[in-house]
C-alpha cells in the first residue's frame, strides 16, 4: 500500500511518499519540503493573503502530482498552527480543493501534538540512540518529544506509543520573529520581550511535565534539524545530542549575527535564517523550564505521525514502524 502524506505548516509545506510492505515498516519512496511561510504576517494579522495562497496552490499541486506519480492510493494533507488562527481558513480550504483535489484537515493542536509524539516514540527512540538494552526496558520508558514549529510548540510524552502528556503551546518561530523581531541583528529588549512572552506561554504547562516525568528527550522538525546541524559545524565531533550549554551558546552567536552573517553558518539554510533566532529560544526556554540538559534530534515529525496512524486505522499494525 502505498499513501503519501503532506505537511502544511505555517513555515514550509513537506510531503512523504511511503510504501507499507508489511505490518511493521514502510519505505520512502520520495520526499520534498519548500518554504511557503503561510505563517508568515498570518500568525499576527489572522489572515492569509492571496499571494500567499497561490504560493500553497503551486506547491501542494507540485506535491500531489509527485504522489500521483508514484500511483499512491491515499493523499493524506494536514494544516497546522497558522490555520488554526486564520479568519479565512474556510476559504483557502476551499479554494486548494478546488484548484488541488486536496481535501485539507485543519489539525487541533493536541493532534497535532499527538501525531508528531507518535512519530517521536517509533522514530526518535532506538535502543541505540537511547542506550537501553533490550525491547522491553524501551518499551517501559517515557520520552518526552519537543516540536518547535512556525506557529506554535508542541510538547509531548509517551510510553509505548500511548500518550501520556499533550500540549501545544502557540509560541512559534515564524509568529514570534513577525512579532517581536525588528531590527537586525535584533535588539537586546527584542529578544527580552520575546523570552518574557514564550515564559508565560510555558509556565502554566511546566508543573505537569515535571509531575509526568521522562526517560529521555527528544526534538523533531526544521528548528531542531538546523540547531543540531549547525551546532556539528561549530561545535564538533558530530553528534545528534543538543546540550542546553551548548544551546544558549550557540543562541548567542546567532542573536549577534545579522540574516546575511547566519546564512554564512554550515548548516542555516538561507530561508531559514531569519528565524532560526526565535526558533532557538523557544527551544532554550523550553529546556531551562524543564530542567532539560540534553536531548536528540530527529528527523521524523507529522508527516511520519499521520502515516503511522492511516496504517493503523487501516489496520495494518505500525508496531517498530521504521525508514528503511
Amino acid at each position: 500500500m502505498r499513501l503519501a502524506a503532506i505537511d502544511i505548516g505555517s513555515n514550509s509545506i513537506k510531503v512523504v511518499v511511503v510504501e507499507a510492505e508489511r505490518s511493521d515498516a514502510f519505505d520512502v519512496l520520495a520526499s520534498d519540503r519548500e518554504t511557503v511561510r503561510l505563517g508568515q504576517e498570518t500568525l499576527v494579522k489572522k489572515h492569509i493573503s492571496n499571494a500567499a495562497m497561490q504560493r500553497a496552490i503551486a506547491c501542494l499541486a507540485q506535491f500531489r502530482s509527485l504522489a500521483e506519480t508514484h500511483g499512491v492510493e491515499q493523499t493524506v494533507a494536514t494544516a497546522t498552527a497558522f490555520l488554526r488562527e486564520a479568519d479565512n481558513a474556510d476559504e483557502f480550504i476551499r479554494v486548494i480543493e478546488r484548484e488541488t483535489g486536496l481535501r485539507v484537515d485543519v489539525l487541533s493542536g493536541l493532534e497535532e501534538a499527538r501525531l508528531i509524539g507518535l512519530a517521536a516514540s517509533h522514530g526518535c527512540t532506538e535502543k541505540e540512540v537511547t542506550g537501553l538494552n533490550s525491547e522491553k526496558s524501551l518499551n517501559s520508558e517515557k520520552s518526552l518529544n519537543i516540536d518547535i514549529g512556525g506557529g506554535s510548540t508542541e510538547i509531548s510524552i509517551f510510553r509505548n506509543d500511548e500518550p501520556l502528556l499533550l500540549r501545544s503551546i502557540n509560541v512559534g518561530a515564524v509568529g514570534l520573529t513577525d512579532r517581536f523581531i525588528r531590527s537586525d541583528p535584533p535588539a537586546p529588549d527584542e529578544l527580552d520581550a520575546m523570552r518574557a512572552e514564550i515564559r508565560v506561554a510555558l509556565q502554566p504547562h511546566v508543573s505537569e511535565f515535571l509531575r509526568c516525568g521522562w526517560n529521555f528527550v527528544t526534538a523533531t522538525s526544521g528548528t531542531a534539524m538546523t540547531i543540531g546541524v549547525a551546532l556539528n559545524n561549530v561545535m564538533p565531533p558530530a553528534s545528534s545530542t543538543v546540550t542546553l550549554a551548548q544551546l544558549k551558546a550557540l543562541v548567542a552567536k546567532l542573536a549577534a549575527f545579522t540574516i546575511a552573517e547566519r546564512q554564512t553558518i554550515a548548516g542555516i539554510p538561507a530561508q531559514r535564517a531569519d528565524i532560526i533566532v526565535a526558533g532557538a529560544v523557544v527551544m532554550e526556554e523550553v529546556m531551562s523550564a524543564l530542567g532539560i540538559e540534553a536531548l536528540r534530534t530527529c528527523d521524523w515529525s507529522l508527516r511520519e505521525g499521520v502515516i503511522i496512524d492511516r496504517l493503523r486505522a487501516r489496520g495494518t499494525s505500525a508496531e517498530g514502524a521504521a525508514i528503511r
